[in-house]
């Protein structure tokens, strides 16, 4: 009798350590659903946090582009504006290397440079005669007459313009050394010459012609700062924008 009630006992017990150990597995399963639901909901808002900041910056390029594109938009206009200035003055002064010779405010010349207050009719003359040849496109005839005129008449207020049209009869030859000598003698022997800013302004030309950018551009600035309101200054201040 002892004996059934000893072995009812240990069954008893060996169902209910198994009970105990069957049910662990149970709230592991459940504490392990738990922390992986607690990671999913942060890496979810990890994820929506990361999408509102994508499309924030999205916002912000889109609106940095539109900025770029009205920038870029102003800059075309102002180039536009400037290359058509540089065009209309450039027409004015180039008048000055082939055709009708130009003065110093851009206007043509129809009846040659003139000095009344100083030239005497024999040096006016002899100004006349290479200047119209230079007009009448008679360039070889020209650069002998004013090379005469200069030798003839060096230290005549004059001889200022001659150096400068002399200067553009070389440069259209290709002359280019005799071209910068003629130019730079415009204002270097007769300081406050009436042709200062176009000489200037055609040794940038020269320099620029010459490929040394850097010694076009001092020319173009030196012309721009000294002359700002003739026309030579102004595209002097023109052609900056353009090298």
């Amino acid at each position: 009798m002892k004996l059934k009630i000893f072995a009812v006992v240990l069954l008893g017990l060996s169902f209910g350590v198994n009970g105990l150990y069957a049910a662990a597995p149970v709230v592991d399963a459940q504490d392990a659903r738990a922390k992986q639901q607690a990671r999913n909901n942060q890496q979810s808002q990890l994820i929506a946090e990361l999408v509102l900041q994508i499309n924030q910056l999205q916002q912000e390029v889109r609106q940095l582009r539109g900025q770029l594109e009205e920038q870029d938009y102003r800059m075309n206009q102002l180039s536009k504006q400037q290359r058509d200035l540089y065009i209309d003055l450039d027409k004015r002064i180039q008048a000055a290397g082939v055709a009708q010779p130009v003065d110093e405010t851009g206007e043509v010349a129809e009846n040659g440079d003139t000095n009344p207050a100083t030239a005497s009719s024999e040096v006016q003359d002899a100004y006349n005669k290479a200047f119209t040849q230079y007009k009448d496109k008679q360039f070889a005839f020209a650069k002998s007459s004013f090379k005469s005129f200069l030798e003839a008449y060096p230290q005549e207020p004059l001889a200022s313009n001659a150096h400068f049209w002399l200067g553009q009869l070389h440069m259209k030859d290709s002359e280019y050394e005799q071209a910068e000598a003629q130019f730079k003698a415009v204002y270097a022997e007769f300081p406050g010459a009436n042709k200062t800013d176009v000489a200037i302004l055609k040794l940038g030309q020269l320099e620029e012609v010459r490929g040394n950018v850097n010694a076009a551009r001092a020319y173009y600035q030196q012309a721009a700062k000294e002359f700002p309101d003739t026309t030579a200054g102004k595209l002097a201040k023109a052609k900056l924008e353009t090298i």
